[in-house]
């Protein structure tokens, strides 16, 4: 067995949603670029990913970043994920700094403020920590906008990047409770096909309940293959505001998963395009991978 190509990594997971961050592995970049390591991780480096996100607990939620070192930020962040998902997550910013802080990979600011560099730019990730644990991470986002769609729901960008699509909850549906999982599943499976057989561009479909109190959502994301969320989702909760502030004026809103699990989203002052989240990530283990090219199933295998 070759022993050379072994990968170091940290699990961690924000608000149901799973994050492997590669600490240290043979996946080695040219030089500091952001955009030419995101692109040189894109196009290469197919069999170490797929190790990464299928072996020996991955699972088509699972999500990959491998951390870099950065000219201009505290690191670089480049993400890897499973076809289907975005290629870049808030949340993993939030995971990564939780996990580098906690296991003693990241050093320590005065006021424990952190930039990341990534292929969308630098974004603040500022900690708070109780002797060496981090008890919440908070971020800024990019700036969100209303666009037309051409379908029948709300259309919402994110960093110009990422477009998400927002749909009412139909009457065919109950609740976004998990008693009615089954059909808010098959709700999600038939729309993100239908959009796809249309040639409709979009990077997730988000299924949204109101709730009694106009601030208080209750909602489902699903990406581009199906796939559903745990997390409400930073992306989701943050499009989910911007549409909000369209009707009226508001200062906060929680966004609640059908699992239960919540994010609450607060405007920044004098912005009503940007926003700030908060959340707690936890480290759920750190592993070992090891890459045997003798083994028959070198690219591992999903097992749900």
């Amino acid at each position: 067995m070759n022993y050379e190509k072994m990968y170091f990594t940290i699990d961690t997971h924000v608000v149901g949603e799973a994050f492997r961050i590669v600490i240290q592995s043979p996946i080695t970049f040219i030089g500091a670029n952001v955009n030419t390591n995101h692109m040189e991780l894109a196009n290469n480096f197919e069999t170490e990913k797929n190790l990464l996100l299928n072996e020996p607990r991955g699972h088509r939620g699972m999500n990959g970043c491998i951390v870099t070192s950065s000219l201009t930020a505290d690191f670089q962040l480049i993400f890897f994920n499973h076809e289907g998902s975005n290629n870049f997550k808030y949340e993993g910013l939030l995971a990564t700094v939780t996990a580098l802080i906690e296991t003693g990979n990241l050093k320590r600011t005065a006021d424990d403020s952190y930039k990341v560099e990534t292929v969308h730019g630098i974004y603040t990730v500022q900690a708070k920590v109780d002797n060496q644990e981090v008890t919440a991470v908070e971020l800024v986002s990019g700036v969100f906008t209303v666009t037309e769609s051409e379908v029948d729901a709300a259309a919402v960008s994110v960093d110009n990047t990422r477009n998400y699509l927002i749909y009412n909850l139909p009457e065919s549906i109950e609740g976004i409770e998990l008693e009615h999982l089954a059909a808010v599943n098959n709700w999600g499976i038939a729309k993100t096909r239908e959009l796809a057989k249309a040639n409709i561009a979009f990077d997730g479909v988000i299924l949204v309940e109101q709730l009694k109190d106009s601030n208080h959502v209750r909602s489902v994301t699903f990406e581009k293959d199906g796939y559903i969320l745990r997390s409400p989702g930073v992306d989701s909760s943050f499009a989910l505001m911007t549409l909000l502030n369209t009707k009226e004026s508001t200062t906060v809103l929680e966004n609640e998963s059908i699992f239960g699990s919540s994010l609450t989203v607060h405007s920044q002052s004098g912005d009503e395009n940007r926003f700030s989240i908060q959340a707690v990530p936890f480290v759920t283990g750190s592993h070992e991978f090891i890459f045997d090219p003798e083994d028959p199933l070198e690219n591992g295998f999903l097992l749900a």
